[in-house]
């Protein structure tokens, strides 16, 4: 099938909807959003207000562009307020990651090929922070640069300062199995395997709301692997397999991780 929609001005954007049943309370505001929010953007958020079949863009009865910017809103704000947490956790996972294997290992451990599972990947992700040290402007590293030869790179501490929450995951995922790697476990009171796929799952979020996609209503690809023995801080009414990929299931990852790193954390009654 070839694509024959053509682009529409925004009063022929405002029409459409008009005549697919939507109700404007200002056409003159809501032009105004939508020459500063696109009309496919916002399509996303009205889709839950079409009436079935779906495919025959028709609204619901009663509903109301208002609806949809309300809908916007909110979305925006959660992913403002879940990335702001998600912040905390990649600081304190990066320290932790920095503090057990710096411990255990030495300044330098992650250019150690014996401490990953595969090979492929302990050459893909020094690659990747070699780029980042060649990239950065970070004062850190050209002081290093220039006051040091031995060892040629920086130690963890400077180097995962450069690595993003996904380098991070990704890196706890890939590092075998080691004393260190259940110590930064331990420290989120979780077995190293349920951290890996929590921290796998807050990545994807995390890139959702960096890229401002819409969070709302949206399924997660791969939900995370749930704790057997989290004790009674964890859910008391598991979600049945048809919600595991919804946000729910999320949100109460990021409380229960913050009540770790930030107990007295009111991210609950936000």
């Amino acid at each position: 099938m070839k694509f024959q929609k053509v682009a529409l001005t925004i009063s022929q954007q405002v029409a459409q909807l008009e005549s697919r049943g939507m109700f404007f309370e200002d056409k003159a505001k809501a032009s105004h959003y939508l020459t500063n929010i696109s009309y496919y953007r916002l399509s996303a958020y009205w889709y839950t207000f079409l009436e079935n079949p779906k495919s025959n863009h028709l609204f619901n009865q009663g509903t109301s562009f208002q609806q949809v910017i309300d809908t916007y809103v909110f979305d925006r704000k959660l992913r403002l307020l879940i990335f702001d947490e998600i912040e905390r956790l990649e600081i304190s996972l990066r320290t932790n990651l920095i503090y057990h294997f710096c411990h255990e290992f030495g300044s330098n451990w992650y250019e150690d090929k014996n401490l990953f599972r595969k090979y492929e990947f302990y050459q893909k992700f020094n690659k990747l922070m070699d780029e980042e040290k060649l990239r950065t402007s970070e004062v850190f590293i050209r002081h290093y640069k220039s006051k040091y030869h031995d060892p040629i790179n920086p130690p963890a501490w400077m180097v995962l300062e450069l690595a993003s929450f996904g380098q991070l995951s990704t890196l706890y995922k890939n590092l075998g199995s080691c004393d260190a790697k259940k110590k930064v476990a331990e420290h989120f009171k979780l077995d190293d395997i349920v951290l890996s796929s929590w921290l796998e799952t807050l990545s994807y979020v995390r890139n959702t709301c960096a890229h401002h996609s819409r969070l709302w209503n949206r399924k997660i690809p791969k939900p995370p692997i749930l704790p057997t023995n989290a004790g009674d801080e964890w859910l008391t009414e598991i979600p049945d397999e048809t919600k595991k990929n919804r946000l729910y299931l999320v949100l109460s990852l990021i409380a229960y991780l913050l009540k770790t790193i930030v107990p007295d954390s009111r991210f609950c009654l936000k």
